[in-house]
């Protein structure tokens, strides 16, 4: 079995999963009761730098249990990472985040369109599709961005490119300009905390 050393100390730890995850509430135990000094110290091991000099013991604690249990466990998801860096960017909106059983309701020249939230997709006339913009291609005739279709942008992004993407024709470029009795809304079976926002 390979071995690996973690700690402060000199002790040899197996790669065995159920091993690792002992090692690891040991590590996160040994650094919860070390001092600010222990605690810089061990940033510089597990970092390879000096820690910054306005980080509190709290926050020097977190971050090298956080880089510890990523190591053990593994970091974020692509999906998580594309998204924090996407919040980092200035002026732009994270996308709003729809739970399963909230119920979407979109009218369009005259007839409201209902969508159910579902686990891995969206239900809209009895059948599930894997996204609003499939929905919203079915519902017009032409391709949207399903979110803005159904109203899930903030009012800002949306006055910024309120249109549907390439492919409309005139009359429906004309029609969005217009608006005339476009409502949309979101609502959930559950109660008022169908949406995370």
């Amino acid at each position: 079995m390979a071995a690996r050393t973690t700690g402060g100390g000199s002790s040899s730890r197996t790669t065995d999963p159920l091993h690792q995850a002992a090692d690891l509430e040991q590590d996160l135990a040994r650094i919860a009761s070390m001092n600010v000094d222990r605690l810089r110290a061990e940033w510089r091991r597990v970092f390879g730098s000096d820690a910054p000099p306005a980080f509190s013991k709290d926050l020097l604690a977190r971050a090298i249990a956080y880089r510890l249990q990523e190591q053990v466990l593994g970091g974020l998801s692509p999906a998580a990472a594309r998204l924090l860096r996407s919040l980092a960017k200035p002026g732009v909106e994270p996308p709003r985040q729809v739970k399963v059983g909230s119920v979407i309701v979109r009218e369009h020249k005259g007839v409201v369109h209902e969508v159910l939230v579902v686990p891995g997709g969206f239900c809209w006339q009895g059948k599930t599709y894997d996204s609003l913009s499939t929905i919203a291609k079915m519902i017009t005739g032409v391709t949207w961005n399903g979110p803005r279709f159904f109203g899930l942008r903030s009012k800002k992004a949306e006055a910024d490119d309120d249109a549907p993407t390439a492919g409309a024709s005139e009359a429906l470029a004309a029609d969005v300009r217009r608006r005339p009795g476009r409502r949309s809304s979101l609502r959930s079976l559950a109660g008022a905390s169908g949406a995370n926002r």
